[in-house]
């Protein structure tokens, strides 16, 4: 069965997954406000970085794509999780 969103506004705080090409390191987690970060590599040697945002807003999560974008990091996907999807698939940090 499929989770379901709820209705979001541009203010109502929501957790992304955010996909890049590239291979960025943990150190970049504080840098982005994010609660995990992965480096996945397919069959080519191609790098993707994933990450899951704490709750941000539409506003928040603008200025972290513009941070993408300034550094040259192509994204490759978003997408809203559920906080369900969020805290299952990605733990909180320790000491957070």
């Amino acid at each position: 069965m499929a989770e379901r969103l709820r209705r979001l506004t541009m203010h109502d705080p929501a957790v992304f997954q955010v996909r890049i090409q590239g291979a960025l390191d943990e150190n970049w987690s504080d840098y982005f406000g994010t609660q995990s970060m992965s480096v996945e590599v397919d069959e080519n040697e191609v790098f993707t970085t994933i990450f899951v945002t704490h709750a941000v807003d539409q506003s928040a999560l603008f200025g972290l794509l513009d941070h993408l974008n300034a550094l040259g990091l192509p994204l490759l996907a978003l997408k809203c999780l559920s906080v369900e999807q969020a805290t299952r698939t990605w733990p909180e940090k320790e000491g957070m």
